[in-house]
C-alpha cells in the first residue's frame, strides 16, 4: 500500500498526476500510521520494544485532533499491550511539518507468566509529524505515562513510522 501511494506521489510531483499539486499547507482529515515502538518503565529500569498502529483524525480542524494508538510490546516472556485514546492540538511549524501535544486515558493490558491483568493511566505525548510528500509522512511521538500498577507506576516511551494521510 506504502508502495502505490509513493509511486502516485511520484507522479503528481512529476506533473503527471490527475489533480495538480497544491503547494498550500498539507491537511488531512484522517491519517493512519504503522511503525515502531518502546517503552523504559522509570521504577524498574526495564525496556519494552515493539510495534504500533496509530489512527488520527481532525475532530476540529486546526484546533482538536483525536487519536487512537495501540504497541504490542514484550515484556517478561510474554506481552504489553498499550492502548491509549489522545486528545491533541495541533500547530504549524511549516507547510510541510506540525506538532501535537496530547494527553488521554491509556488502558495496558498485561499477560506474561506472573502477571494477567489490565491497568488504567493517562498519557502525556509530544507527536511530531513530517511531511515529505502530500500523502505519505513520518512521526517521531515521545510520551511519558503513569499508571495505576501496584501503585503508581511512570514510563517513559516513544512511538514512531510511517504515516498515509487522506
Amino acid at each position: 500500500m506504502c508502495a502505490a501511494v509513493l509511486a502516485t506521489e511520484g507522479r503528481a510531483v512529476a506533473g503527471e498526476g490527475t489533480e495538480p499539486r497544491d503547494d498550500g499547507d498539507v491537511e488531512h482529515t484522517v491519517v493512519v500510521g504503522v511503525g515502531g515502538a518502546a517503552e523504559l518503565e522509570l521504577g524498574s529500569g526495564e525496556l519494552h520494544p515493539g510495534a504500533n498502529l496509530m489512527v488520527e483524525w481532525d475532530a476540529v480542524e486546526g484546533w482538536l485532533e483525536l487519536e487512537l494508538e495501540a504497541s504490542v510490546l514484550s515484556a517478561d516472556r510474554g506481552v504489553e499491550v498499550p492502548v491509549g485514546l489522545l486528545v491533541k492540538k495541533p500547530f504549524r511549524m511549516a507547510r510541510w511539518a506540525e506538532l501535537m501535544i496530547g494527553v488521554g486515558p491509556e488502558v495496558v493490558t498485561v499477560s506474561t507468566p506472573a502477571t494477567k491483568a489490565s491497568y488504567f493511566g493517562v498519557e502525556l505525548a509530544v507527536d511530531f509529524m513530517f511531511w515529505p510528500t502530500r500523502r505519505v509522512g513520518f512521526w517521531v511521538e515521545p510520551s511519558y505515562d503513569v499508571l495505576l500498577r501496584d501503585g503508581l507506576s511512570h514510563g517513559v516511551g516513544a512511538t514512531g513510522g510511517v504515516l498515509v494521510g487522506w
